[in-house]
């Protein structure tokens, strides 16, 4: 099971997770709605700082063409985790970086929605069941209907499924038996504060995700 950590904000919190057997590190960037929003170069730099063998992921609600180039270019992350895009839009990234990888979150409300997200198959490496927010960017604390992304799991399959929103220590275990997904991705659910990450909750978390059965 991959999991990853996202919204991180502090050096301290990427050595934690990396520590901890976190596959992948996100970070919100190009979203000034976000709590968690960084500054590319901020974010560049707590970017430095993740290993290889470990994914970094720029996550962003960032829409336009301009500011998405400007986010790849500056970063150099291993993923770009866009919400809320123009499928174009994300087909021009794909194909002038061929070497990103491109993760396509869906929010999860009703059975529309599972077609709304095989649209977006074809255009990215995986797709993410997130719950429904208002600022498109996830970090709502709050889980959808896991029977409805099951149902999604299975209609992509074998294209890579990430199972977010809601997600803690103590439920991550039956979310990941329910839905069977590639990964799970947590970013509230490991916190004490918005963009503070509590270590023991991630250490938890990870432990309690690539424990399940599945």
């Amino acid at each position: 099971m991959r999991v990853k950590i996202c919204g991180l904000m502090r050096p301290r919190d990427v050595q934690v997770a990396v520590n901890q057997g976190a596959d992948a590190i996100g970070f919100v960037v190009g979203t000034p709605i976000s709590r968690r929003n960084l500054g590319l170069e901020k974010a560049k730099n707590l970017i430095k700082r993740v290993p290889v063998f470990t994914c970094s992921v720029a996550v962003t609600a960032a829409s336009d063409l301009k500011s998405l180039q400007k986010i790849v270019k500056t970063l150099q992350a291993d993923a770009l985790q866009v919400h809320r895009c123009n499928l174009r839009i994300v087909d021009n990234i794909r194909k002038t970086n061929p070497e990103l990888s491109i993760i396509l979150p869906t929010p999860i409300h009703d059975p529309e929605s599972i077609l709304d997200a095989e649209k977006s198959v074809k255009f990215s490496d995986a797709i993410m069941a997130e719950t429904p927010s208002p600022f498109g960017i996830g970090g709502t604390g709050r889980t959808h209907d896991w029977t409805l992304t099951r149902l999604l799991r299975r209609r992509i399959h074998p294209h890579p499924l990430i199972l977010a929103g809601g997600l803690t220590p103590r439920n991550v275990r039956s979310a990941i038996e329910t839905v069977r997904p590639y990964g799970v991705d947590v970013s509230s659910g490991v916190e004490n504060k918005s963009g503070a990450k509590d270590h023991r909750k991630m250490k938890e978390f990870i432990e309690m995700a690539k424990g399940a059965e599945y």
